[in-house]
């Protein structure tokens, strides 16, 4: 019955094969994040916007689901086969909804020619993901939400540590767009069994609809779900590096792994290349790229399991990123337009400044990556940079690029390099230097 959906992924996946990544990637990513609390380097659900979808195509591949679930799909929820498009790449999700932890929602708002529908959501004690439908008539460049508060049925907006949602471009007239919104909770935040979703809606970076107001109400039982938890208590060495993992949280939407990297390492680590969850017959579940972070305590989050229940169960990777602790600065002198001080490794090739328009005026680096990072934006720095008079100047947009046909990363940020005092001081935030070697922790 998915011949119609299969066709049109297999055509995505064929033209994302042709995308271009714009060299500017960032000046078009919105912030999906309304707050984020001891956050590491930038991961998939906080980027959001036009890069959530492009992450969304990357993983398109063709829909392979069960009977059951394909029944499902067919008598329940309207639009269900776009939701559908939106997780099958996350197979925790698509397992979570296969059980039947959906609920619909199905309210409608119309204004100015355009219908917004809150189709379905998924929520346990980590997350809430909504689902929505846009349909306009006539055709816009681009639509997306803008403004989102969730709050209390007194008015009162509830606490979330962050937003995360999707752009959408070339809306024609009369088609049927669809897009999740992720809700990652505050610690200290309860979603009351009563709530309302409010939201703008822009049109080509304007906000023409405010204030559309849709009122939810949850179905306790059915996400009635309790959070299982095992302690892992373990400590394994990675090119003599110390890794300390205590426990792991299994939710119905995701899995939180908490760790910890000893104070006396050598390296700072900065992400995982391969890390993931394998069962004893050889199903892995990923890391959805996002984590939080506080000193040297991570948590990092994990495709679920929750309803498929492996006997057996273990952590594996092979490899991850990471840089000597005394080689994490990176100091440039502006007027000679060179590098002072960079990581011995000579992947950071060259500096220099634009002094172009406005939108392009900073600095940029050109670094050599491996063939794996390829198309994958990192931030190279921090967000301040430290002048020779100890002033620290903030930056909020980079720009990213490959130099095709070569292992070669340019990025940018985008500063008023006028107003520094030479030499100026980067701190690196994530570097492609890797340290390789097998390993696996058991669970249980």
């Amino acid at each position: 019955m998915f011949e119609k959906e299969e066709k049109k992924l297999y055509e995505l996946k064929k033209e994302y094969g042709n995308v271009e990544i714009p060299s500017e990637i960032d000046d078009f990513i919105r912030s999906g994040i309304r707050k984020v609390k001891n956050t590491t380097r930038p991961s998939f659900w906080k980027i959001g916007m036009v890069a959530a979808s492009i992450l969304l195509i990357i993983f398109l591949t063709s829909i392979r689901v069960s009977p059951a679930f394909a029944n499902y799909v067919s008598t329940t929820i309207p639009g269900m086969e776009r939701i559908v498009e939106l997780i099958h790449h996350n197979k925790g999700i698509m397992s979570a909804v296969e059980n039947d932890y959906l609920q619909e929602v199905g309210i409608t708002k119309e204004e100015d020619g355009v219908s917004l529908t809150i189709d379905a959501i998924i929520m346990d004690e980590a997350q809430m993901l909504i689902f929505y439908t846009i349909e306009s008539d006539y055709n816009y460049p681009n639509i997306n939400l803008s403004n989102i508060k969730l709050k209390s049925q007194s008015g009162e907006e509830l606490d979330v540590d962050g937003l995360s949602y999707g752009s959408h471009g070339e809306v024609m007239k009369g088609e049927k767009v669809s897009g999740q919104i992720k809700v990652i909770y505050s610690d200290k935040e309860v979603i009351p069994e009563k709530f309302n979703f409010e939201t703008g809606v822009n049109i080509n970076e304007v906000e023409v609809i405010k204030g559309l107001n849709f009122p939810i109400e949850v179905d306790t039982q059915k996400f009635s779900a309790i959070t299982n938890e095992i302690a892992i208590d373990k400590s394994v060495e990675a090119g003599e590096q110390s890794i300390y993992f205590e426990k792991m949280e299994i939710h119905p939407t995701r899995i939180a792994l908490f760790l910890e990297y000893d104070e006396s390492n050598t390296h700072d680590i900065f992400r995982f290349d391969d890390i993931a969850l394998e069962d004893e017959k050889g199903n892995r579940w990923i890391s959805d790229g996002s984590s939080s972070m506080e000193d040297n305590k991570i948590v990092m989050y994990f495709e679920s399991n929750y309803f498929s229940e492996p006997q057996q169960l273990n952590l594996v990777f092979s490899s991850f990123t990471a840089l000597p602790k005394d080689e994490l600065e990176v100091v440039v002198d502006l007027e000679k337009e060179s590098i002072i001080k960079a990581p011995s490794d000579k992947r950071l090739k060259k500096v220099w400044l634009d002094d172009g328009e406005k939108d392009r005026k900073g600095i940029y680096f050109q670094i050599e990556v491996d063939p794996k990072d390829h198309n994958y934006f990192f931030s190279l720095f921090d967000n301040n940079i430290i002048d020779a008079d100890g002033t620290v100047h903030e930056y909020t947009t980079r720009t990213y690029s490959y130099i095709d046909g070569t292992n070669l990363f340019e990025q940018g940020m985008i500063v008023d390099t006028d107003k520094m005092v030479s030499p100026i001081t980067f701190k690196i935030a994530e570097y492609p230097s890797r340290i390789t070697e097998e390993v696996k922790v058991k669970i249980k």
